[in-house]
């Protein structure tokens, strides 16, 4: 009797979820069964027909020092897309992430580091918080502006033509949210590749949203 209210309040807890599985189900069944604007996907062509807006892709970090530089060097290298500055955040607690960053700022001249005022770690809203006034400094020492502003971890790997996409999509919305996806995952890294793709799948349900 004790795991009843237990019981009650994991399946109440797993409400939100469901409704967001019957949501992510109708959309299918609507562009799948009924007559319903299907999506438009973009050609090459189309995709370079669009001028390339400035954008800022904005990376929080705390103890990345081992991945951060890999991840720009490989984003910077495969991406396609020519118009962006990369902001990485970090505190100053932080010696072997701020080391790090340094190490990819000679490498690669569009990345900006943004060192917040205060100790961390503290919450990834506040690190992006002073990365964001990192930008706003520099649009007004170099005289220069920002159109998009995006978001990526540390670990993420940039698909080469995702901010040309986003760079097009951008004429029609105010935002747009691009498909999260997981790496295959060694068979004993259980842990790890189940959260990857229950992340990934979350992403993706909101995306059909």
């Amino acid at each position: 009797m004790c795991l009843v209210p237990l019981a009650c309040w994991v399946l109440f807890n797993g409400l939100d979820d469901l409704v967001l599985d019957i949501a992510c189900a109708w959309s299918w069944a609507a562009g799948r069964f009924f007559k319903r604007a299907q999506f438009h996907q973009p050609s090459e062509a189309e995709l370079d027909a669009v001028p390339q807006k400035r954008i800022a892709v904005f990376v929080p970090l705390w103890k990345e020092h081992r991945v951060i530089q890999k991840m720009v060097e490989h984003n910077i290298t495969a991406n396609r897309y020519r118009n962006w500055d990369i902001f990485i955040g970090a505190y100053p607690n932080d010696a072997p992430t701020l080391a790090a960053i340094r190490e990819a700022k000679k490498q690669v001249k569009n990345v900006h580091m943004a060192v917040a005022p205060h100790d961390g770690p503290t919450s990834k809203a506040d690190n992006l918080n002073w990365i964001y006034q990192r930008m706003l400094l520099m649009e007004e020492e170099e005289g220069v502006h920002f159109d998009i502003i995006m978001t990526h971890d540390a670990e993420d790997i940039i698909h080469p033509d995702s901010l040309r996409w986003i760079n097009y999509f951008a004429e029609l919305y105010d935002m747009v949210q691009i498909p999260v996806l997981a790496l295959p995952t060694p068979v004993l890294e259980l842990t790890h590749g189940v959260y990857c793709d229950e992340f990934a799948e979350f992403q993706m349900k909101g995306d059909r949203r």
